[in-house]
């Protein structure tokens, strides 16, 4: 028979190697769920175990509304510096802020409308967000830039738009500065960087839409100009020369 102090000594040594099984099992657990976890993206970086470290690009150009003002305020520094130009001062009459509230629309359009069309995807974004304004719209801006992209605008189309946002802006200018006490000199900078935005546009934009004697739709290639069609049934019919 075992004495009372063995006894003891071998239930201690028991308890101690359970003890020391189970912290060895859970440590070995814990590290086993550790290497097994998807890396994780910090930042721009991917990052992990056994992970080739990998730079993530985003791949858009800023937001279009809220990163400044004009919108789409990076993609014209013309328009930028024209707005900030013309809202360096208090007006003088009441009117100053509702014309200026008007020409920074137009800037919008003009910037939003370069960034579609210098976009490597070719699509409708920027310009989704701006409203249509009758005073100096032939029609919604995002139309536009729909129509340049599947080449179905005709040149004449194109330059009219671009014309009466020339001529609302230069009359929305010359207000300005008159209700925002502007001097003759900053009021001939304002016009100059009007001109060069416009001209900035014009070039983009005539390069983009009228490069092409076929529009496509839907992937297809169409005809550039809408014509009359013939239905094929009367096609054979001829013109009756004779007497009712």
């Amino acid at each position: 028979m075992q004495s009372p102090t063995a006894a003891t000594s071998f239930t201690t040594f028991l308890v101690l190697s359970v003890a020391i099984t189970a912290l060895v099992v859970t440590v070995g657990a814990s590290w086993s769920a550790g290497t097994a976890t998807q890396p994780l993206i910090d930042g721009f970086q991917i990052t992990g175990p056994n992970v080739q470290q990998k730079k993530v690009h985003e791949g858009f150009a800023g937001p279009t509304k809220g990163a400044g003002v004009p919108d789409c305020l990076n993609t014209s520094a013309y328009c930028a510096q024209l707005y900030e130009l013309l809202s360096s001062k208090a007006p003088v009459v009441e009117e100053g802020p509702d014309d200026l509230r008007e020409m920074k629309l137009i800037l919008s359009k003009i910037s939003c409308l370069k960034r579609d069309l210098m976009g490597n995807a070719k699509v409708v974004q920027a310009t989704f967000y701006q409203p249509f304004s009758t005073s100096h719209d032939m029609e919604p801006v995002a139309e536009t830039a729909a129509r340049c992209f599947s080449k179905t605008i005709p040149q004449r189309d194109l330059q009219l738009s671009l014309d009466k946002w020339g001529s609302r802006g230069t009359f929305l200018i010359k207000r300005v500065c008159t209700a925002y006490a502007l001097s003759d000199g900053e009021e001939e900078k304002a016009l100059n960087l009007f001109g060069q935005a416009m001209a900035d546009l014009g070039d983009i934009a005539l390069g983009e839409c009228c490069n092409s004697s076929e529009a496509v739709i839907g992937g297809m290639p169409q005809k550039r100009m809408v014509e009359g069609a013939v239905p094929p049934a009367i096609n054979a019919l001829r013109p009756y020369d004779g007497y009712y």
